[in-house]
């Protein structure tokens, strides 16, 4: 996954791996995507200048995900993390599952001088040849 230039923060990147993870073993935990011998779900990324959103589309049409708020039990955080990590997230109901989204903030990267820029080729400069012209 290619991401831009703005991206190259490692606490975004680990944002982003812990909330995909997340979302992807939700889907194989608590939805047919995992129970069913032909579930699937599928992750779509969208790159904008500000903003990264990732969509997890599962088959769990059934019942919506759930934040829980018991302290005694082992699991079921993972909705609490992505509550507290995600800039927004949502839940989209679709006619086969449903869709988890959220977006993460993307900072845009400091302007940069192009002088201070190392070039690694130097481009010359086309040629232009003179017409009628004599010597």
């Amino acid at each position: 996954m290619a991401l831009p230039e703005a991206a190259d923060d490692e606490n975004l990147l680990e944002d982003l791996r812990l909330l995909v993870t997340e979302l992807a073993a939700n889907a194989m935990k608590h939805t047919m995507s995992g129970r069913w011998k032909w579930g699937s779900f599928r992750v779509r990324l969208w790159l904008g200048a500000d903003r990264i959103r990732i969509e997890v589309m599962d088959q769990g049409w059934w019942s919506g995900p759930r934040l829980r708020d018991d302290p005694f039990e082992t699991g079921g955080r993972g909705l609490q993390i992505l509550a507290a990590v995600a800039t927004k997230w949502g839940v989209r109901r679709r006619s086969f599952g449903r869709t988890v989204w959220f977006e993460l903030s993307v900072q845009a990267p400091a302007a940069v001088d192009i002088a201070d820029v190392p070039h690694r080729h130097h481009v010359q400069e086309p040629r232009r040849e003179l017409e009628g012209r004599t010597a």
